[in-house]
């Protein structure tokens, strides 16, 4: 009963499709405008003139026609029918299907009146649908050597074969279809098409044909098809080359033009409705039982059991139950349970289960539940659950959960753990872990390390390092590294920029007669560290050790006169405790002495929020050992600084 219902079901989608079939609508190619200006050139050099221009292609039997002849016309505006009725006269007539212009001899009627026209007898019509064995070979006509796999059909598409190795063709084709035209198609060749009018007591016709070579590498398929490139053929890929019959390939290639269906129904690419010829149609609507093969989707919806393979574009809804693979371009939404790839644009919504791969660029939303990867661009939202990789330019967001990858950011790039930007961003890059890119205006946020090659104008915020080879804006962490940091702002607790400020100062203060300090950072805003140590001192600051850490400011108040500003901290060697940390605000004069070596002095503000009064240790003066001074008290300090 399950065999009877399948069969039933692929006996009523034949149907249905045959109802439904229609010319796919390329527009009246003989009526398109062109403008040309041939002078003296061969009737073949003109034809290839007239294809090029008008964007469609030629079938004609070359052996009616003489490609050598000169021929000159010049026109502007003018149909594609006036040029050709032009140079080629009267004796010739042109007929148009999909987007191929048919050339053939013209036939001659003598016009009678209508009570002397004779009928056909029912013989005669009977005749007509009788099918006549056409058979012979097709050649190579500048070698000689027999052409495999040259396509031999009749008009309609519905009946045709391949040639054997040897290039030897056997097909049955109604006399009324031999008389209209049978086809001899194979990419790289000039399409050749050739009328039969065998007599009446003959039921087999012989006919070997020699096609001219088209192109200089006749193995290229779809090149002469405005829409596609070379790398867009989805049969290159192996899945393809798996799944797809190589007759269904052969087929599909050969014959250029395609129609528009309503309606496909498939189990595999040879058992459907369309039979051999699911690559020439574009469908409304596609239900694919297992695989599904097609020229395209226009306007409607295909729906994949296991997956959808697309020649071309595909406008509307895919759903595939692994996979959907496109050769051309995607407008709409496209679903795969596990890989979409497509070799053309992706424009509105992709999504796939584990990935997304892209030959082209996508604009809008892709989602990838492990990885995208897009060859061009991205205009819009980019999504992967592990990673996303554009290998050209982000306009918009770049969102990963371990890593993202792009040359060139304008928005936003967020990773869990890494980014990798190429060239430039504008905008964000926000790592878990660390970002890396070339130059950057905007922010470069990382929870451990950015690194920048080149330069940053804005943010850059880690929790551990930061470096950049141009910093013109603010670095914030516990490291910050560039080369050329005359521009920046260095915050955090060691700084060092090749070109930036440098020095090493011996001073005393109210504690110490002996304290060493260090900067680093920029004449601006600079790291300093400062150790001192008892000597020469009352008896009361015996065991004193100091170590003070903080921020200097070099803004110039006056020549020559600058503040600082720091927290410090001071230990007890003989107590073992840090017992004094304080805030000290510095009014320093520089005197330059030497190249690189001058004198300091000024006095000093301190501040301690939690020094309480007569308790103090370590007192804040020289003068006494207890002091009654608050939370406030002055000193000052002398030295001499080594600057580079």
């Amino acid at each position: 009963m399950k065999y009877r219902l399948y069969i039933l079901f692929f006996l009523l989608s034949v149907i249905i499709s045959n109802t439904y079939a229609n010319k796919f609508d390329g527009g009246d190619v003989l009526q398109r405008i062109i403008s040309i200006d041939i002078k003296k050139q061969s009737l073949e050099a003109a034809l290839d003139e007239i294809k090029n221009q008008g964007g469609f292609s030629f079938s004609y039997n070359p052996s009616i026609l003489d490609l050598g002849k000169e021929v000159t016309f010049k026109g502007q505006n003018v149909t594609v029918k006036a040029v050709l009725t032009n140079i080629l006269g009267y004796d010739y007539e042109f007929k148009q299907i999909g987007t191929h212009v048919i050339i053939r001899e013209a036939f001659s009627l003598t016009i009678r009146p209508i009570d002397q026209r004779k009928r056909k007898t029912r013989e005669e019509l009977q005749r007509l649908k009788e099918n006549i064995l056409l058979k012979g070979r097709v050649v190579d006509d500048s070698t000689g050597v027999g052409l495999e796999n040259v396509v031999v059909y009749d008009e309609t598409q519905k009946v045709l074969t391949l040639t054997d190795s040897m290039g030897y063709y056997a097909l049955n084709v109604p006399l009324e279809r031999m008389q209209k035209g049978v086809y001899f198609r194979n990419r790289g060749y000039y399409d050749t098409m050739v009328q039969f009018n065998p007599a009446d007591d003959e039921n087999e016709v012989v006919y070997n044909v020699g096609l001219s070579p088209h192109y200089k590498n006749s193995n290229l398929i779809d090149f002469d098809l405005a829409s596609l490139t070379e790398g867009q053929n989805p049969h290159q890929l192996n899945v393809v080359k798996t799944f797809v019959p190589k007759k269904v390939d052969i087929i599909s290639n050969s014959i250029e033009y395609v129609e528009r269906r309503t309606a496909q129904f498939t189990l595999v690419p040879f058992l459907s409705n369309n039979n051999f010829l699911g690559g020439s149609y574009v469908n409304r609507i596609s239900f694919n039982t297992l695989l599904g093969y097609s020229a395209g989707v226009d306007r409607g919806v295909e729906i994949g059991g296991l997956a959808n393979i697309n020649r071309f574009h595909m406008k509307g809804a895919q759903v595939g139950g692994l996979t959907n693979i496109v050769g051309g371009d995607v407008a709409g939404a496209q679903v795969g349970g596990i890989v979409n790839y497509n070799l053309g644009k992706v424009n509105g919504v992709q999504v796939g289960g584990i990935t997304n791969i892209v030959a082209d660029s996508v604009i809008g939303l892709q989602v990838g539940g492990i990885s995208n990867i897009v060859r061009e661009n991205v205009r819009g939202l980019q999504v992967g659950g592990i990673t996303s990789t554009t290998r050209t330019s982000i306009e918009g967001l770049q969102l990963s959960g371990i890593y993202s990858y792009s040359k060139e950011v304008r928005g936003g790039q967020i990773s869990g753990i890494l980014n990798t930007n190429q060239r430039d961003i504008k905008g964000l890059q926000l790592a878990g872990i660390a970002n890396y890119t070339q130059d950057i205006i905007g922010w470069q946020v990382a929870g451990i390390f950015n690194h920048t090659s080149h330069e940053i104008k804005g943010v850059q915020l880690a929790g551990i390092y930061n470096y950049a080879d141009t910093l013109k804006g603010v670095q914030i962490g516990l490291i910050n590294v560039a080369v050329d940091g005359k521009k920046g702002v260095p915050i955090g607790l060691f700084s060092y920029y090749k070109n930036g400020y440098h020095s090493i100062s011996y001073h005393l203060d109210e504690f110490s007669m002996m304290n060493i300090s260090f900067q680093t950072g920029t004449r601006k805003i600079y790291n300093y560290y400062r150790a001192g140590v008892s000597t020469f001192t009352p008896d009361y600051l015996d065991g004193y050790q100091g170590y003070h850490m903080g921020l200097g400011f070099g803004s110039y108040l006056a020549k020559r006169l600058l503040t600082e500003i720091g927290v410090h901290g001071n230990y007890n060697s003989n107590t073992s405790e840090f017992e004094h940390t304080y805030v000290r605000w510095s009014l320093m004069y520089e005197q330059p002495i030497w190249k690189g070596i001058s004198l300091t002095a000024g006095p000093s503000v301190n501040y301690d929020p939690f020094l309480r009064n007569n308790e103090y240790v370590t007192p804040p003066s020289f003068y006494s050992e207890q002091t009654d001074i608050g939370h406030f008290w002055l000193s000052g300090t002398v030295g001499i600084r080594f600057s580079w």
